[in-house]
């Protein structure tokens, strides 16, 4: 392979020369006619800078790592493709990281990201990260971290979260508002935004004098289309009375209408559905009424912050929260 010695020599320039042209951002001037030069003789050769070498110079990687709990779902995986276009605008690439909400995988993922130095993380704020030493040893090693979705914020650094609570109440007083007072909901159990989402669901049925019964209310243990469908089954068996049901998000909403076709059940005239995160509601037939999340907004907020750190910024944490938009198709 050669080196820049080998590009220094073949372009008649010295070794320093030719680490100013390739490091644009070294503030050494040098000249078009030497740049060009250099760059004959850099294709020449065939030479590609060693990036180790550089990142233990420069002390910088161009590498961020974005560490999502279910890269399957699509919500995620949306968020995942925006995050890596807009490094990618800034000259960095990513390391996605699929946590599946496994502890062990978060461990290896943490070793990894340091041995391999990355410049910045972005997050999902799950249990499996907050509740583990990964946000406090990846921040003590002096490496960037914004946490971005999730239900749980870290004091300690800058968080983009949804505002689920509100969220869960827009969604709820919207099918209020179109008639129904028997209302359901599906979620996941131990999650904190099952949790928000609930309170949102609570807030509005007593803001509307609707009693709460706890026996509308079905949790399971993952956010999968066969969960929604397993749940579903349970719930209208149980509350046949039913004529709306809330769901955690659209992916479970899904296996809810794939339930309620196999029933003979009519969407809405018979029971009216309203998912969460517009992630896959226009997949389904009939399109599923949801809470749309600004996916976009959401990790342009993160990608900020994030080089706002790489940068040097030592302002305090800051924590934003955007609000979910209800947008109405067939399901209700």
């Amino acid at each position: 392979m050669a080196t820049m010695k080998d590009v220094a020599k073949l372009a008649g320039v010295s070794v320093a020369t030719v680490s100013a042209v390739i490091n644009t951002d070294s503030g050494v001037n040098v000249s078009d006619k030497l740049t060009k030069r250099v760059e004959q003789a850099i294709e020449e050769l065939n030479y590609r800078p060693n990036r180790i070498a550089r990142a233990l110079s420069r002390k910088e990687t161009n590498t961020l790592a974005h560490l999502v709990p279910a890269i399957d779902n699509k919500f995620f995986s949306q968020i995942a493709k925006t995050v890596e276009d807009m490094a990618f605008e800034r000259g960095y690439s990513v390391y996605l990281c699929n946590t599946e909400s496994k502890t062990d995988r978060v461990e290896l993922y943490m070793k990894n990201l340091l041995e391999n130095r990355v410049d910045g993380i972005i997050t999902t704020l799950t249990w499996e990260i907050t509740e583990s030493d990964f946000i406090e040893t990846i921040t003590s090693e002096g490496i960037a971290v914004v946490g971005l979705a999730g239900g749980r914020i870290i004091d300690e650094i800058d968080t983009v979260t949804i505002n689920n609570v509100d969220g869960g109440a827009i969604a709820t007083k919207h099918l209020i508002d179109a008639g129904h007072s028997h209302i359901g909901f599906i979620g996941v159990q131990n999650s904190k935004t099952t949790e928000d989402r609930l309170a949102g669901f609570k807030k509005a049925l007593k803001e509307s004098e609707i009693d709460i019964n706890e026996d509308y209310i079905e949790l399971g243990s993952e956010f999968s289309r066969g969960e929604g469908f397993r749940l579903t089954e349970k719930l209208i068996k149980r509350r046949p009375e039913l004529t709306a049901i809330f769901v955690y998000n659209d992916v479970m909403g899904t296996g809810v209408i794939d339930k309620l076709n196999e029933l003979k059940m009519d969407i809405p005239e018979d029971i009216a559905i309203i998912g969460f995160d517009d992630s896959v509601a226009t997949y389904v037939r009939p399109k599923l009424t949801t809470m749309a999340l600004p996916k976009e907004k959401m990790s342009k907020l993160a990608i900020d912050m994030l080089f706002d750190r790489i940068k040097g910024s030592k302002e305090e944490p800051q924590h934003k929260s955007v609000l979910p938009k209800l947008v109405k198709r067939e399901s209700t």
